[in-house]
């Protein structure tokens, strides 16, 4: 899917895609298989959010979005991605819907306390 694709989906959408994509399962077929990876993939952005701040907020590409308030997220988000494809980052299951998470949260509520990459 491409990012504008993943951004006409709703945040629990996107979480149970994230979930199932990390669990190396398709699409769930029940209502519960859903619910789990929804679950999961919440609980994965949420424990990945240091590392991905780590590698989104310095970037060059990223900086002059920061201080926007009126920003449109989905240049956020495509951006993001960008930035993410850039770094070449194999770790993340799939890149545009993170991207389109981070830039939901909002880059500078994202951002906000970024620790230094490494």
């Amino acid at each position: 899917m491409t990012v504008e694709q993943y951004w006409t989906k709703t945040d629990d959408e996107l979480y149970a895609l994230l979930g199932a994509e990390l669990l190396g399962e398709g699409v769930g077929l029940s209502p519960e298989d859903d619910e789990s990876h929804r679950r999961f993939g919440k609980e994965w952005f949420s424990n990945k959010h240091r590392e991905l701040q780590r590698k989104v907020c310095h970037d060059e590409r990223i900086q002059p979005l920061l201080g926007t308030t009126g920003s449109d997220r989905l240049v956020d988000a495509v951006t993001v991605a960008e930035t993410l494809r850039l770094l070449d980052d194999a770790s993340l299951p799939t890149v545009g819907l993170v991207a389109v998470l981070i830039a939901r949260v909002g880059l500078g509520e994202f951002c906000r306390n970024a620790p230094q990459p490494r």
